[in-house]
């Protein structure tokens, strides 16, 4: 065998073993992204499992909840229950911004974005009304939001609706 031969053959030789490489890193990269976007998925169930364990231990948490979230009774947002229902959407306001982050980062998938996009964009009222400004806090956020409310596609939620008539009631 030539010198040039075995060079040529020990060239295609790697040359098809670096290809081998790349496709088997490639699958290897999408398994891993993968097993991340699960691992952040459980993180995130696991973080509302916990906020809503807790607030259904704190009886003052669960009635507000109840009262305001399920029957509109938003007369009932002063004084302790406002500063509560505060602490209660700011964490709230946190944990859907995260939701914006990782699906910018490409770490979740459309779905548990938009789900978390429409409960953003259904608050945006309550969060204005108690002082939580999503365009200070993350200006990328609030305009894709303020898209999402004029697009064709969003129906606000009937609570949203209630939430802007009674404070256009108040004055």
């Amino acid at each position: 065998m030539k010198t040039n031969t075995f060079i040529t053959l020990s060239t295609a030789t790697a040359n098809i073993g670096v290809l081998v490489g790349l496709v088997f890193l490639i699958f290897e990269l999408r398994q891993n992204s993968s097993i991340a976007k699960s691992q952040i998925r459980q993180e995130r169930v696991s973080g509302l499992i916990e906020q809503f364990s807790g607030n259904a231990r704190d009886a003052a948490i669960a009635d507000l909840y109840w009262d305001v979230f399920l029957d509109a009774q938003f007369d009932l947002i002063d004084g302790t229950n406002r500063a509560r229902l505060y602490q209660f959407e700011i964490a709230r306001f946190h944990r859907l911004e995260d939701a914006y982050f990782q699906y910018k980062s490409g770490l979740i998938d459309y779905q548990p974005y938009r789900f978390s996009m429409e409960r953003a964009a259904n608050r945006l009222p309550l969060w204005e009304f108690l002082g939580i400004d999503v365009a200070i806090r993350n200006a990328d956020l609030a305009r894709d939001l303020d898209d999402l409310i004029e697009s064709p596609e969003y129906h606000p939620s009937d609570w949203r609706e209630k939430f802007i008539a009674w404070e256009k009631s108040r004055g």
